[in-house]
């Protein structure tokens, strides 16, 4: 490897790094340390850097969030755009009665807006791994969001049933980018399990907000609104969001993912010459190494590249990607299913009227939103690891829909306010924790393929079990009576799952399993 060559004597053919701690990206300092094996002793110490990669300029901030205004703003654009995911998933849930006499459709018709969903799901699931290559973090969450506001902006003329459907597949498209993009990105910063769980969060206050609001506007006295009418909030919410994702991830461009991948690449080789035992990088790692990277593997070889960051064919061939993938389709599903059936199923069984219904409903979402923000905080500081708190929290959350479905057909509701509340606690930060769980025990060049696979599919969940929730409802008279014994089930599994992760892989926890 060549060694670092100072910024105004030569045109950067590989990686030349030149920073100062506050300094501008686009004001690199004039001086870089060589040592013969590319690594500058006093890089060690910073935070942040300017690099020329590929003949573009990057700018390389903090994973602390303490010492970066630009990551503040980034995390704070990440949450305002997950409550957008809440508002617009909870809204869905909430209009179902509505929808269903406004287009004179049945619950199997209603729930091919689910369909449409869980495929624009895939779409990004397949195409994860190209459009993090082509387009940076960057271009995937603007694309994400701008695809989504848009099919809001439709909906919100009350078109077509088709087209509304149609509109659920651009929403689909919008949460598979932003959820594989987000949630990579927020897991391999400082503070991850917190960080996650305020982000998972921030989707829980947004469902939280949805149904009461909905249910006000629509039912208020004088100038009630139309249920399409909604769509335009949230199409103006969208807007604003990809305004903020535009501005803070503008120096996510494709050519610094490159860098990243390749960096981690690099970084873990260093360290596992270093140190066999430890084989868990954590990105802080890669910023405290410059690298020099032959021409060779600038223009990236095909070995180096298998081993930097594998094709989503790659990833799929892992028997573990699989595992994780099917756990938060399983996870997604029950939970949304729940809480997006939940108002129908209070109406029709139960005979609740419609507000009470939707204040049930917001119970939920609200006990999931606590369990989000606050349990991430307990799963970092007084578990062990993140593999013992996921099982706490799945075994919690399949007590209490098991609870739910004992106490369901009862006329006590204060109980079952206090039921849903706090299963929603418990089934609160199971997303975020088994993201950050994937993180450590996954591979590097799993992190984006692999990592983006598995929130894609997970959500794909989101269409794909509320779908069979609505198939089993118009299938016959008892159909949506069984809807929490169906719930039950699928976390059933979820406990038999993790518990099989926790065994194979504690011992090796942290140091990348396979």
């Amino acid at each position: 490897m060549s060694s670092a060559k100072p910024v105004e004597s030569q045109r950067l053919s590989s990686i030349d790094i030149d920073f100062e701690p506050n300094e501008s990206p686009s004001e690199p300092s004039s001086s870089s340390t060589e040592t013969s094996l590319g690594i500058d002793p006093a890089f060690s110490k910073k935070e942040k850097f300017s690099i020329i990669f590929d003949d573009e300029l990057i700018y390389v901030d903090s994973i602390n969030w303490r010492s970066s205004n630009l990551l503040k703003l980034q995390i704070l654009a990440s949450y305002t755009m997950f409550i957008l995911f809440g508002l617009a998933e909870q809204t869905m849930g909430t209009i179902i009665p509505v929808l269903q006499q406004d287009y004179k459709v049945n619950d199997l018709q209603i729930s091919l807006v689910f369909v449409f969903s869980v495929s624009g799901y895939f779409v990004m699931a397949l195409s994860n791994d190209f459009t993090h290559k082509a387009l940076g973090i960057r271009g995937v969450v603007v694309l994400g969001s701008t695809v989504m506001t848009f099919g809001y902006l439709i909906e919100s003329t009350r078109p077509p049933f088709l087209v509304f459907c149609v509109c659920y597949f651009m929403g689909g498209i919008g949460f598979g980018s932003l959820d594989a993009g987000l949630n990579g990105w927020v897991g391999s910063l400082h503070d991850s399990n917190q960080l996650l769980g305020i982000l998972h969060g921030c989707y829980g206050i947004g469902c939280m907000i949805s149904p009461p609001l909905i249910t006000h506007l629509l039912e208020r006295k004088e100038n009630p609104w139309a249920w399409n009418h909604f769509y335009i909030v949230l199409s103006i919410i969208g807007g604003f969001c990809v305004s903020m994702l535009i501005l803070t991830f503008k120096y996510e461009t494709p050519k610094k993912y490159k860098f990243v991948a390749q960096m981690k690449h690099e970084s873990r080789k260093r360290c596992d010459a270093k140190n066999r035992d430890e084989e868990h990088i954590e990105l802080e790692s890669f910023k405290k190494l410059s690298v020099e990277i032959s021409d060779n593997e600038v223009n990236s070889s095909d070995s180096v590249q298998e081993e930097t960051s594998v094709t989503l064919l790659g990833a799929l061939k892992s028997r573990l990607v699989w595992i994780f993938a099917l756990i938060l389709f399983i996870y997604v599903g029950g939970e949304v299913s729940f809480g997006t059936w939940i108002i129908t199923y209070l109406i029709r069984v139960n005979k609740l009227p419609y507000k009470m219904a939707s204040y049930m409903a917001t119970s939920f979402w609200f006990g999931l939103t606590v369990g989000r923000i606050v349990l991430g905080f307990v799963t970092a500081h007084y578990f062990k690891t993140e593999l013992l708190a996921n099982f706490v929290y799945i075994l919690g959350s399949f007590i209490g829909y098991l609870f739910f479905w004992i106490f369901a057909g009862s006329k006590m509701t204060v109980l079952l306010f206090i039921t849903v509340f706090f299963t929603g606690l418990f089934v609160g930060p199971i997303f975020p924790t088994t993201i950050v769980t994937s993180i450590k025990v996954l591979p590097p060049k799993y992190h984006t393929s692999g990592i983006g696979f598995v929130c894609a599919f997970g959500g794909g969940g989101a269409a794909g079990l509320p779908f069979l929730i609505g198939l089993i409802a118009e299938s016959s008279d008892i159909g949506m009576k069984i809807m929490p014994l169906l719930i039950v089930l699928m976390f059933g599994v979820l406990v038999v799952l993790w518990a099989g992760i926790m065994k194979r892989y504690s011992a090796s926890y942290g140091r990348n399993a396979l």
